[in-house]
């Protein structure tokens, strides 16, 4: 998130109850269609046009649109499928929506005839050339915000077993941080189809800085020898005193366009010459 960027959502912060009176603001649960249970950090975004948001833990979300509801709204969240929800539904006043669990099929990993050596994939280094920051500031909720998601273009060169995810804060004034691993295959230069069927999270507390650091053993992540698209995804943010909210992580300059960013689920990805602090610890072949 660009320091324009954290201005313009200051400045729109300040016209809040302008903006309100233009906007719609919708409010419901996202539900598993099988049990009736909540979707815990589902995201709503509408297609291309950059609004969006993400669910809570109870899978209940506020989502401010344009008031003639005109467009198609997207829900989605890991191991569902994903939920088209028509204006002429919005228009009636569906809120509740629906998630279909996926299917997953078990696989067994079976690793014979070569021997596995370690290796790092992703930038290492602690620092940057910028800082990268994401929050804002006021009072308000920063529901529109959540779901903004960043990340990096990595190329394993072999079958790659990912044993952990790594990425650096340089800055943190947040009780409580949540981020979404997601994984992508590359498609025109972009995050095309997502590869990850489990959530994996990342939660940060107490204003937790430096390295940040998740298992990814349990999960048995295997990359084949292809580029694929790393990425992190802000679900979620809590603060006792409700000014200065923000979080940043460091970047640096590269001379190919390697970092993509989107502001929600469903809007359109950018493309930086930069690359972020993040990397994986992996086992590869």
């Amino acid at each position: 998130m660009s320091a324009y960027r954290l201005l313009l959502v200051f400045l729109l912060s300040i016209s809040v109850h302008l903006a309100q009176a233009q906007t719609k603001i919708l409010e419901g649960q996202v539900l598993n269609a099988r049990t009736a249970e909540p979707v815990p950090f589902a995201t709503l975004g509408v297609p291309g046009r950059g609004l969006g948001t993400v669910a809570d833990e109870q899978g209940k979300y506020l989502l401010r649109l344009p008031p003639s509801l005109s467009d198609t709204l997207i829900v989605t969240c890991v191991g569902f499928t994903r939920e088209v929800v028509l204006p002429t539904a919005l228009a009636t006043g569906q809120r509740i929506f629906r998630l279909v669990p996926q299917e997953q099929a078990l696989r067994e990993i079976k690793v014979e005839h070569r021997r596995l050596h370690p290796a790092l994939l992703g930038n290492t280094k602690p620092k940057g050339d910028i800082f990268w920051t994401g929050g804002s500031s006021g009072k308000r909720t920063v529901d529109t915000e959540w779901g903004w998601e960043f990340g990096v273009l990595l190329k394993p060169t072999r079958r790659t077993y990912l044993e952990e995810f790594h990425i650096f804060l340089s800055a943190n004034n947040y009780e409580l941080l949540r981020f979404r691993l997601n994984l992508y295959a590359v498609e025109q230069g972009r995050p095309g189809r997502a590869l990850l069927a489990q959530d994996i999270q990342l939660v940060c507390t107490k204003q937790q800085r430096g390295w940040i650091t998740v298992d990814l053993r349990p999960y048995e992540v295997l990359l084949e020898g292809q580029p694929v698209m790393a990425t992190v995804q802000w679900l979620q943010s809590e603060k006792i005193d409700p000014e200065d909210k923000y979080f940043s992580i460091p970047v640096t300059r590269q001379a190919r366009q390697v970092m993509v960013e989107r502001e929600n689920s469903q809007a359109a990805w950018t493309i930086h010459d930069m690359q972020p602090s993040l990397y994986f610890t992996v086992m590869t072949e």
